[in-house]
């Protein structure tokens, strides 16, 4: 996911690159890097100054050593910042990639180099841009000058050498103010995204996970009603809704205490989450001594044995491992409502119902299971 500051922090990226290209240029340097001749790098002894054929050598998809002063300028500049960056040409082969960049693709930059870079790349994000690359070639004009192109900031999945994967995000653009011959060039730049998508799902984790007991939240439980009651609507399949209720609960706080009284909760927490018919259904805390279970594609029967399953398994629970007298047992109240055919016009009518439901099995002596009509 980009925020303003990724966005800014690749823009400025782009501009470290074009200043410090123009900032070299005044100082003319001859720099060696590698010459790939039939697929196999030389020994020390091709590292040489020769001319560097930039035409040539991408169309074989090989790198000489360059003497071109901007060529030279532009190695400098990809790896000593400190960005993971590659150059490639038009037809998509890596001429130049830093040691950050190489890390990035799992593999030393000699094997990198002359490969096609598309081939690291997680479909469909490979499709995107072999057609991407296709359609520029395809709007140049007969000159070869460098079209505009930028793409990105966006993220991708790279396949890397050591068959893991790895999570980035690309900006991809021509380079600036580079007079190299025919041959166009093009800079990618990359960040590892597998921290901030950690730190990311750990977040959204917690913002949707009810602290005390670990089940989903109140948002989330709005968010998956809405979800799954949308699906239930469009696919005319059935959802029934559970919400219950602790009976007697402040007696029990105000007996045992407030700890105890958490403890309580999370033991029923527990419960829930062990009774979930499948992955698609969902328990959620409502709220104080409140809970609710989503069942998808449910119908009533169903809804019905889950909700004396729940009430069987609470009114077992012991409560002696937290320093209660063995005698101590709690019981739940519950209300059923169950969307079938355009019962409910919306989810908050399904709610109602089932709350409604539930205030009469309270009235009429808790520890009981109320269906709606």
């Amino acid at each position: 996911m980009f925020t303003n500051d990724k966005l800014t922090e690749l823009n400025a990226t782009i501009s470290r690159v074009t200043k410090l290209t123009d900032s070299f240029a005044k100082f003319p340097r001859s720099i060696k890097i590698p010459l790939r001749l039939d697929d196999e790098i030389l020994s020390d002894s091709s590292f040489t100054d020769v001319a560097f054929d930039a035409t040539s050598a991408s169309h074989n998809g090989k790198m000489a050593v360059a003497d071109n002063l901007q060529i030279s300028t532009l190695l400098n500049v990809i790896t000593a910042i400190s960005e993971a960056i590659f150059v490639i040409n038009s037809a998509g082969v890596i001429e130049m990639i830093n040691p950050l960049g190489a890390k990035l693709f799992g593999a030393p930059a000699e094997m990198l180099i002359g490969q096609t870079w598309t081939d690291y790349l997680q479909s469909p994000f490979k499709d995107e841009y072999q057609s991407l690359f296709s359609l520029w070639n395809s709007a140049s004009d007969e000159a070869n000058k460098v079209t505009q192109f930028n793409h990105g900031p966006k993220e991708i999945i790279i396949n890397r050498a050591d068959s893991t994967l790895l999570e980035a995000d690309l900006s991809l653009s021509c380079l600036p103010s580079m007079q190299i011959g025919s041959e166009p060039l093009f800079i990618g730049i990359m960040h590892n995204l597998t921290t901030h998508k950690a730190e990311y799902n750990k977040l959204r984790h917690l913002a949707h996970t009810d602290k005390l007991t670990g089940l989903a939240n109140r948002h989330a439980f709005d968010d998956a009603l809405q979800t799954n009651w949308n699906d239930s609507i469009n696919h005319d399949q059935p959802l029934c809704l559970i919400i219950i209720d602790v009976d007697y609960f402040k007696m029990f706080n105000d007996q045992y205490g407030h700890v105890n009284g958490d403890k309580c909760l999370q033991k029923i927490a527990q419960v829930l989450a062990e009774v979930l018919p499948s992955n698609n259904a969902m328990a959620a805390r409502y709220g104080g001594e409140e809970f609710v279970v989503i069942l998808p594609n449910s119908n009533p029967l169903t809804a019905e044995y889950i909700a004396k399953n729940i009430q069987r398994r609470i009114n077992q629970l012991s409560f002696t491992d937290i320093g209660l007298p063995a005698q101590t047992k709690i019981s739940v109240s519950q209300g059923i409502a169950c969307e079938r055919s355009g019962q409910y016009r919306t989810p908050t009518a399904l709610v109602c119902a089932a709350d409604t439901a539930l205030y009469r099995a309270k009235s009429t002596g808790r520890n009981r299971i109320n269906m709606s009509s």
